[in-house]
């Protein structure tokens, strides 16, 4: 007969001394059973777990979202402004390079 998931099972585990006293520490100072503690303890970390992929998930699915609308605004500015992705565009009249003027030395000479 297969066990629920609601069945309480008892479960042999070795610990080394140290680990054993900080659990015990640990369920004194929360005012409950060793038991307690480390069934607590493992459920804690299992929550942690799924909320860490969970998290990891949002976050790729907001990078992706963010990606495709910056890639759906450039091609949008491209084409609006007449460009193919191949013509990269043009500097503007007020950005076009000019020489700076000659080195003082060179003035002089």
């Amino acid at each position: 007969m297969a066990r629920k998931l609601t069945d309480i099972v008892k479960l042999q585990v070795r610990l080394s001394e140290r680990l054993r006293r900080r659990v015990e520490q640990a369920a004194k100072h929360n005012d409950w059973s060793m038991n307690t503690e480390i069934v607590s303890r493992l459920d804690t970390s299992f929550q942690k777990d799924e909320q860490e992929k969970m998290m990891a998930l949002v976050i790729k699915q907001a990078v992706t979202a963010a990606a495709t609308a910056t890639a759906g605004r450039l091609v949008q500015e491209f084409r609006l402004g007449g460009r193919g992705l191949e013509h990269p565009a043009l500097p503007h009249e007020g950005t076009k390079h000019h020489p700076s003027p000659p080195d003082k030395k060179e003035k002089s000479k």
